[in-house]
């Protein structure tokens, strides 16, 4: 029997870092078995792309590293203790894409590329750390922050499959009404799934699907498959509960279907979520459509925010959580909408109200100011230029009143309100966007109407503004603009690997997350792509030059991260009576949050990089 290798002493500190931190004992075998320390002096080159085809890992024991972008020769990243290197090339077996030299004398742990394989193979830690660097450590996080626990037992940051509470009762497309309504009766349920014999999801039946068939006389005998509607609420056992209540309230549905590829696997109800969050979402927005005054309007606003609080405290991840409030936002503008403008008797002309910035995202934040804009069409030319004086008047009182209902208004006066943002459809594409893309010093504010959705009256029309938009803003000369702007912001973070402070120690969250935004929406462009999230406008760009999936998953990780730790900090700003902003002590950070800030900081010194490579 082969007595076991000790783990080396001056390797120990790597069992503080991930992945190695919950690696087993065997798993770090591997390690020692086959690792080999070598020592590079100061100034001395690690890897570079002339090297050929990476063929072994690099691990940093003592010393730092210095990654330099090879197309720019700027410092990329600097690499410390517990960093690997280079991944992505080991793993899609090329050549290096940066210059890695050591900034000081360095001790690192050298892995054939063989060997690295097997660990992968051995540890699904190492595999996954390696594959989803930044997606694992968040991961990671999630678990040890307060919030994603939600206390005891179930959160909403546990998976579906955590969530399902008996297997799902089902029947055959063939089974006729009354067997149907026996079995309902007999298990105790509201729903049935019907299934193809392979389990695969055909449909679903409910006590409202059996008014419909009362009310429409079908006999007893009738077979389900004629009488079954398709589920529109369907994730994978993966999703988190919280993504499922979105899902919900959206929709309007009141069951998830749970299916791996189109297999069922169970099913998740409204009353099962609504247990997990002990909040309605639901019958918030049915208030929201009863109220008629503004007074009304601003008790519901004020509710449900806290309630968004409450379940991102529970757990429900950054993203949801502005989803669910953009949502929510929508309604309110909805319903206001329908008090100012559906009753001021333009039922000759085509109007829709447009939503920009991060209420076009759908990524609305407890600081969420208001950018919005009209835009209206008449094929009278005497009732256009009526419109163009008495619209703005109207869209005042709206904008007045979601001010009232804790939406501030834009301290650049970009609302619908003002008559140059209440415009017809060829004055917003013959005046205003030709002003605005022939401007040099207009890039910063262009962004704000790419992500231009229409949210109330004829979307239509709003759909129309945005593709010319789009279309203006995809020529190449706009998108260097668009490019030299996002890459004027500066990340903070030092070449020391320390996180850079202002005077009063603050660094500016919304700053980074600002960067991430802008150049997803510059890769959307590229792409051809009308996604307005940030997160589905990184997923479309997988397909440009000189990036890959993981890649722009990383990008949207970091986003997603930044979000996240903002909305933690404003929450803090709430419990503590502050005003809200994105400027937070790093000092105050956890070990593990630090590490990943920094790492999203590197992703956007990668993006820029890149940035400038396609877009100089």
């Amino acid at each position: 029997m082969t007595t076991p290798t000790p783990f080396p002493a001056d390797w120990q500190p790597l069992l503080v870092h991930e992945p190695f931190a919950v690696m087993t004992a065997e798993q770090l075998q591997l390690l020692t078995r086959y690792g080999k320390r070598q020592y590079y002096p100061r100034g001395s080159s690690l890897l570079n792309p002339q090297a050929g085809l990476a063929t072994q890992l690099f691990i940093v024991l003592e010393g730092q590293v210095l990654a330099e972008d090879i197309y720019s020769g700027q410092p990329f990243a600097m690499l410390s203790q517990g960093e690997m290197f280079p991944l992505g090339a080991l793993l899609a077996q090329r050549p290096v894409t940066n210059h890695y030299r050591a900034d000081s004398d360095c001790m690192v742990l050298l892995l054939p590329h063989a060997a690295f394989l097997e660990l992968c193979r051995a540890s699904s830690a190492f595999q996954q750390f390696c594959t989803q660097r930044l997606a694992n450590l968040l991961s990671r996080a999630r678990q040890q922050h307060p919030a994603a626990l939600g206390g005891q037992g179930l959160s909403l940051h546990t998976p579906l499959s955590a969530v399902i509470q008996r297997p799902p009762v089902t029947c055959r497309p063939d089974t006729a009404l009354r067997p149907l309504l026996e079995l309902m009766q007999d298990q105790g349920v509201g729903s049935v799934v019907i299934t193809s014999p392979e389990q695969r999801l055909l449909g679903l039946f409910t006590l409202r699907d059996l008014l419909s068939a009362h009310l429409a006389g079908r006999p007893d005998d009738t077979p389900v498959q004629q009488l079954m509607r398709q589920p529109s609420c369907i994730l994978p056992p993966t999703a988190l509960a919280s993504e499922a209540m979105l899902a919900l309230v959206q929709s309007g549905e009141r069951h998830v279907m749970v299916c791996e590829g189109s297999t069922l696997v169970g099913i998740v109800s409204e009353h099962d979520l609504y247990r997990l969050s002990r909040l309605d979402m639901k019958e918030m927005l049915q208030r929201l459509s009863r109220c008629d005054s503004t007074a009304a309007l601003s008790g519901v606003a004020a509710t449900f925010r806290r309630q968004v609080v409450a379940l991102f405290r529970q757990g429900m991840d950054a993203d949801a959580s502005t989803r669910l409030l953009s949502l929510f936002n929508d309604q309110l503008l909805t319903r206001l909408c329908q008090l100012h403008l559906a009753e001021a008797g333009l039922d000759d002309v085509e109007i829709c109200w447009l939503q920009f910035g991060s209420s076009g995202r759908q990524e609305n934040t407890l600081s969420s100011d208001q950018d919005s804009g009209i835009v209206f069409h008449s094929s009278k030319p005497l009732l256009q230029h009526q419109l163009a004086l008495q619209l703005p008047a109207i869209a005042q009182g709206i904008c007045s009143a979601l001010s009232a209902c804790g939406i501030p208004l834009c301290r650049n006066g970009v609302m619908a309100g003002n008559p140059s943002h209440c415009l017809s459809l060829d004055d917003w594409s013959d005046t205003f966007i030709s002003q605005l893309m022939q401007s040099d010093d207009s890039a910063g504010h262009i962004g704000l109407y790419l992500d231009l959705r229409p949210v109330w009256g004829n979307t239509a029309l709003g759909l129309e503004l945005a593709s010319r938009l789009r279309q203006r803003a995809a020529d190449r000369q706009v998108l260097q603009a668009l490019s030299r702007n996002a890459r004027r912001y500066q990340a903070p973070l030092g070449w020391s690997g320390r996180l850079q402070t202002d005077e009063n120690d603050k660094l500016d969250l919304k700053a980074a997350l600002d960067f991430f935004v802008d150049a997803a929406r510059i890769m959307a462009l590229m792409a051809g792509c009308a996604a307005g999230r940030t997160s589905e406008r990184f997923a479309a760009a997988s397909q440009l030059p000189g990036l890959d999936s993981s890649d722009c998953q990383s990008f949207a990780d970091s986003a997603r991260f930044l979000q996240d730790l903002r909305l933690r900090h404003q929450l803090a700003c709430q419990d503590n009576a502050a005003g809200l902003d994105s400027l937070i002590d790093p000092r105050q950070l956890s070990t593990l949050d630090a590490r990943i800030l920094k790492e999203t900081l590197r992703q956007a010194r990668k993006l820029q990089a890149w940035l400038g490579r396609q877009l100089p």
